[in-house]
């Protein structure tokens, strides 16, 4: 299924095709469309299929060989087929602290689906799910500023050694069973004979949930860059200026 003479471009979502929850513009919908032709392409990302469809809709989905959702413990067809799933759910002391974290966040807003299971993972949110986009970006600024996320994810980590917490997208933190995050996507592709890796994401630091793609592709044998972007204006700005990404 992997061409071995080709690169295989991956793509986080969120923060890097398209700003957190919303949909790719239109202008680089267009772009994306024409450029991705006889390129091998790949998503790896923190959230589900149906935020997939929503947010890149089912003519730019088609366009990636293999897409890998909930931190990789989902891999999908692009017809949305599902070829492998992962199940998890932390313990009820997990669950417990986390609910603390909810009661007693200084961030005034509550709205709802604070808790989000995803195939091998489970969403989680002060603000919820339910935010309007001006609660998700005043959650998400304020955020910048507390590092509430960032907190709660070092405290879950030290906590609970079985498992990890990342931050993701704009106003959540993704925990896994240890081991079970995006490096997934990298080993499974290894298997399948790629050779060539080029990976954009958005949060590739460690404690950011692309961090697992760098470790990975750092430990393996491929050849491979990777890119941190601020957005989508500079992921395509640099698909549009990198020569890496004009290769066939």
């Amino acid at each position: 299924m992997i061409d071995e003479n080709k690169i295989c471009y991956i793509f986080d979502v969120d923060g890097t095709l398209t700003e957190p929850r919303r949909e790719i513009s239109k202008e680089d919908k267009e772009f994306f469309l024409s450029w991705s032709e006889n390129k091998q392409l790949f998503i790896s990302t923190g959230s589900d299929f149906p935020k997939m469809k929503e947010q890149l809709g089912k003519e730019v989905l088609q366009k990636f060989k293999l897409i890998f959702c909930c931190m990789g413990n989902e891999a999908r067809k692009n017809d949305g087929s599902i070829i492998r799933k992962v199940n998890f759910m932390p313990t009820r002391e997990v669950l417990t602290d986390l609910e603390d974290f909810l009661e007693f966040s200084a961030f005034p807003y509550r709205t709802n689906t604070h808790f989000e299971p995803r195939s091998g993972m489970l969403n989680f949110s002060i603000v919820g799910r339910g935010a309007t986009q001006a609660q998700r970006d005043e959650y998400s600024n304020w955020d910048k500023k507390s590092l509430e996320r960032t907190k709660i994810a070092n405290f879950i980590n030290k906590k609970y050694p079985e498992i990890e917490a990342s931050v993701g997208g704009s106003i959540s933190i993704d925990i896994i069973e240890k081991g079970k995050d995006k490096g997934q996507v990298i080993n499974y592709l290894e298997n399948m004979g790629a050779k060539k890796v080029v990976f954009v994401g958005d949060r590739c630091s460690p404690g950011g949930n692309d961090y697992g793609m760098v470790r990975e592709l750092e430990k393996s044998k491929l050849a491979f860059e990777w890119y941190n972007v601020s957005g989508p204006n500079e992921t395509f700005k640099l698909i549009k200026e990198n020569k890496i990404f004009l290769e066939e």
